[in-house]
Formats: structure tokens, sequence, C-alpha cells
């Protein structure tokens, strides 16, 4: 078992799956164009051994796994099942999106939600909505704002219902081409305009919004991340994720006041095929990008080690960093614990007795 950096550690965002690309089966060529098309449509299948090599190596107590929106939901609920003390999982409508994407059903929002309602209703799925917003891959047309706002309503309204979090997607990677990005940008444009969770945020307050990526899945560009920084300081239920983040980028979220470790959570997007890309010298000096000319990654990159040494280099307090780590996830989550006062908090000073103010 490794060193584990704080009191309880969640990994707030892994994919506990991997696509079985067949390239050779199908007489394609294995590139990045085809590998988009394998990650919407083919099949997968459980990678959990080695995330759990990784959680022992590197004393992570938890991980939230995410199905994204072209995994197998049943492998994760059966993984909540045979590990309910390892994993929690999200959920996204990846059986609505296949069916729309084989022409075997329209994709409709209703449907999707109906997804995410009977998925929600096992109580496996604890962990929320997730990666990202469903969406319609099958769009020809460019969605309005107004009309992607009425969908997100809808699966906000089903996340309210079950009292889970909703992981909102933010920023998108380099590297990766096909017409998973055309898709993408028609039909959720709430990926690269994150400003839509103001029209959100405020109408459900009582959902935690999680901003995946915290603006940065991978690559170098900040543009991303400043607005996921200012929906944090903004509502109280807006989350960032920080485990793509280099050491540098936490700075503004921990010196503001209506940020700090409070609103972070650590999360890597382990087992995702990005490396991790170093330029001595230079700023940053390390970022997770697809580095195209290498050609696409088959072994298991480690996420967790250069993510927890990123936050080595803050020098925290124990008690902050135990919240980044695990804390706040414990609360968002509702996962239980042996014992209470493990993390921070304080009793405000309006409630206390003039006796103990002295």
């Amino acid at each position: 078992m490794g060193v584990a950096r704080g009191r309880f550690v969640v990994e707030g965002h892994a994919h506990a799956q991997r696509f079985a690309a067949k390239w050779g089966k199908q007489e394609k060529k294995p590139d990045y164009a085809t590998l988009a098309e394998e990650m919407l449509v083919g099949e997968t299948y459980d990678n959990s051994e080695r995330l759990l090599y990784d959680m022992e190596r590197y004393g992570v107590d938890m991980c939230v796994i995410s199905s994204m929106w072209a995994m197998n939901n049943k492998i994760n609920g059966e993984l909540v099942q045979k590990y309910p003390k390892k994993f929690i999982a999200k959920a996204c409508a990846v059986e609505t999106n296949k069916k729309a994407l084989r022409g075997q059903k329209e994709w409709t929002v209703d449907a999707a939600a109906k997804e995410l309602d009977d998925l929600f209703s096992t109580g496996l799925y604890k962990g929320g909505i997730g990666e990202g917003l469903p969406f319609n891959m099958t769009r020809k047309t460019t969605i309005t704002k107004d009309e992607r706002l009425s969908e997100i309503k809808v699966f906000f309204d089903v996340a309210r219902q079950h009292k889970v979090p909703v992981g909102w997607h933010s920023g998108t990677a380099t590297g990766y081409a096909g017409s998973f990005t055309v898709r993408r940008n028609m039909g959720a444009p709430d990926w690269i305009d994150v400003t839509i969770v103001h029209d959100i945020a405020s109408l459900y307050p009582d959902v935690p919004i999680i901003m995946e990526h915290g603006g940065m899945q991978g690559w170098w560009g900040e543009r991303f991340m400043e607005p996921t920084l200012h929906l944090a300081a903004t509502y109280d239920n807006v989350y960032l994720e920080c485990g793509m983040w280099w050491s540098e980028l936490y700075e503004k979220a921990l010196i503001d006041p209506c940020i700090g470790p409070e609103k972070l959570l650590w999360g890597t997007d382990w087992g995702a095929s990005m490396p991790i890309y170093y330029q001595l010298g230079h700023y940053p000096p390390s970022y997770v990008s697809q580095i195209r000319r290498r050609g696409i990654v088959a072994h298991q990159v480690d996420y967790f080690g250069w993510s927890l040494r990123q936050l080595d280099k803050l020098d925290l307090d124990q008690d902050d960093l135990n919240l980044i780590l695990g804390g706040n996830a414990v609360k968002i989550y509702k996962i239980e614990m042996p014992l209470s006062r493990l993390f921070k908090e304080y009793i405000p000073r309006e409630r206390m007795k003039p006796s103990d103010q002295k």
C-alpha cells in the first residue's frame, strides 16, 4: 500500500473501462479519426484491475468512476456492487446515444432523461450525471443556447429528484480528430461555453455542479479555466476538478477568498489516453495532452503520480490538502466515514457563546 497524501483520498474522475478498438477486424487504419469513431459506438472492457493497482500504489481510498457518453453503465454498476468501498459510479445516457448513432432509435431528451432516471433508481450510481451532460450526437444543425438550456434543465430535474450531483464537462482536449468533434460542437456548446452554467446554477442551488477537468482537460491553454474559476467564485454549489492542473494553476483558486480549497476536488481523468508532455525550462513545465506525432497511446498513463506531484509542490496546510484530496468529495457524494471531525470546519463566531470567544 502506498503512503496516502491525505486522511481519506477520493479520486473524483476515473474511467475503469477501456475501449476495445478492433481495427484489424474492421479493416480500419489505427488513427485518431477512427479512434474517435470507436469511442462513440465501440465496445468497452473492464479495466478496473489496473485502476485498483494504481489506487493501492498511491494510497487512493475511493474512485468516482465515469461512463462518459459511450462507456458501459452496467460494468460500472457491477464494479460498485463488487467493490462498494472502492468505487462510486456516475451515469450517462449511453444506450440512448448508441441507439441513435446506429440508426436504431431517434435521440430525444426524454429518452436520455428516462435512461438516467432508471439508472439512478437502482441506487448504484450515486456519483450523479457524468462525464458531461447527455447531448444529441446525431444533430445535423447547431443547437441554439435556449434549446440546449431546455435540455439541460430536464437533466437537472432528474439530478434534483435523485439528490445526486451533475458533472459539467469544461474544456476540450487537443489531439483527437474525427466527426465526434463536429457532433459535440453542434449538440453540446456547453463544453466550450461554460458560462451557460450561470443560467443553471442559480435555478438549482441544491444540485452540486462539478466542473469536470476545471477547464483544463488536455492542453496548455488556459482560456477555458478562467470562466470555471468565475463560476466557482460566484455560486456555492459549483466545484472545480483540479487533478489535471499543473502546480502553478492552483494559485488563483487557492488565494481567491470565494473559492479556496473548499471548492476543489481532486480528479485526474485516470484511464484517458493522453500522455504527460514535459518541456523543461518552459511554462508550463509539463501538462496533459494527446501528442499526434507520437501516435495513439497504448500504455496506461500514470495520472496519479504526475497529479500528486503537482500538489506536493504547493506545500499546503495538511487540513486544506485533506479537503482537496477527499473531504469535499465526502460531503458531495455523502460518503460514510468511520469518524466525524476528520475534515476542516469551524463554528461561526456568531453561533458561539461570549465565553467561548475569549
